[in-house]
């Protein structure tokens, strides 16, 4: 397998070499998506990134020469590199070891953490939970059950009334003391539900972002120009507020969070009010943006999409009145179930569906305003009941098996 890649990887070498030579504007993009498959370190990506916005604007052919040098030197390292370690059995190096023992470190860690709300009476009781560099954690469970309170505690904008919220990867990658919050909150990113309306430009709002955290001139330029491209709004960065889909504006969100580089990023319902498209697009970013090599996060998000969260997320934790009912990971949810769970639609009444079951074994039937669930014993499988229905010549026009779900909780 390693021969197969490695010959592709000097094919593509060659070839976008050659291209690079011939001066192609496909070349130069091309370039960037070389780097960022077959390189694990974002400065190279970076850098791609860089010499191709140049070349764009270098008017000189002269110059525009010495950058396709540039760029082929590019290509070759990282050609090279990753043969290199595709000989050595995918070992990496040791600067790469270097990196990757970093992953996992827990970034926020909340311990026994209990905050009520007088006026309202609504209480969060000792809620522990570790949020890990690396790692997506997704949080579900309806409305008003403390999802959002707890976003609040762990970015510092809510105080506890009792319990500790740490942050132990601050202060040992970074050297931050534990009472030192104004430093830790610049490593700190929190998109609410609703973002405030801004002003002005993509571009200019996102200059302005790292300007507030010291980042200024040639800097504040090549960051700018990087975060745009990396989030995909090239065709977007003159565009203001009004001018931007929903999707657009959470991806404006994510780019002005991201731009200065924060180690923990918390985002409370991005998928609200998006379509599936968008939907996909910014899971996918943040499945990319945890599993960075280079700048690697703790992204913890909240969403009323069970599966489209549970697909993305390492971890979950499912909250009901103020409490944690599960905390773990996401590929062990129902692992110690006693029995199987499906969820279908169709048109006929709960007396029709009772009916079509005929004689396959299950142990409770109800619907729940827009579903069937169905519970059954665990050697009663998806196929066995989907058999059945169709035998019944039911038309079903959803079905999921939910017994490795969140969605069973709420059911």
């Amino acid at each position: 397998m390693n021969k197969d890649i490695i010959e592709k990887i000097d094919n593509t070498v060659w070839e976008l070499s050659a291209s690079l030579r011939e001066n192609t504007l496909q070349g130069t993009g091309e370039l960037i998506e070389f780097v960022r498959e077959y390189s694990t370190d974002n400065e190279l990506v970076h850098q791609a990134l860089l010499l191709k916005l140049k070349h764009s604007r270098a008017d000189n052919p002269i110059r525009q020469r010495q950058l396709a040098d540039e760029m082929i030197a590019l290509v070759e390292k990282v050609g090279k590199e990753a043969v290199d370690l595709l000989e050595d059995e995918g070992l990496p190096p040791e600067n790469e070891l270097a990196e990757l023992e970093k992953r996992n470190e827990i970034v926020c860690r909340v311990m026994d953490v209990n905050k009520t709300f007088r006026r309202t009476g609504f209480a969060m009781q000792d809620i522990d939970a570790d949020f890990r560099l690396g790692e997506i954690t997704g949080v579900v469970g309806e409305n008003g059950n403390g999802k959002t309170t707890l976003f609040r505690i762990i970015t510092g904008e809510l105080a506890v009334d009792s319990g500790t919220v740490q942050y132990p990867y601050l202060e040992t990658g970074f050297g931050i003391a534990a009472e030192d919050w104004s430093n830790i909150k610049q490593y700190i990113a929190f998109i609410p539900q609703h973002v405030e309306k801004w002003y002005g430009s993509v571009r200019n709002n996102l200059h302005y972002e790292l300007a507030l955290h010291g980042i200024k001139g040639d800097m504040n330029e090549e960051e700018v120009e990087y975060i745009i491209y990396r989030m995909g709004l090239e065709e977007h960065q003159n565009k203001t507020w009004g001018q931007l889909s929903g999707g657009y504006r959470l991806r404006f969100a994510l780019a002005r969070a991201l731009v200065w580089k924060p180690v923990f990023l918390v985002i409370d319902e991005p998928l609200a009010n998006l379509d599936i498209k968008a939907q996909l697009v910014i899971l996918n970013d943040l499945r990319d943006l945890a599993n960075s090599y280079r700048y690697p996060l703790s992204v913890v998000v909240s969403s009323q999409h069970l599966h489209e969260i549970e697909h993305v997320s390492d971890n979950i934790i499912f909250m009901k009145n103020g409490e944690v009912m599960y905390n773990g990971k996401t590929n062990e949810l129902g692992k110690e179930r006693e029995e199987n769970t499906f969820e279908f639609a169709c048109e006929l009444t709960l007396d029709e569906v009772e009916r079509s079951l005929g004689g396959l074994e299950y142990r409770n039937l109800e619907h729940t305003g827009l579903a069937y669930v169905i519970h059954t014993s665990l050697h009663v499988t998806q196929k066995n009941v989907m058999q059945q229905l169709i035998s019944a010549d039911v038309e079903v026009s959803y079905f999921r098996d939910i017994s490795k779900s969140t969605k069973k909780m709420f059911v």
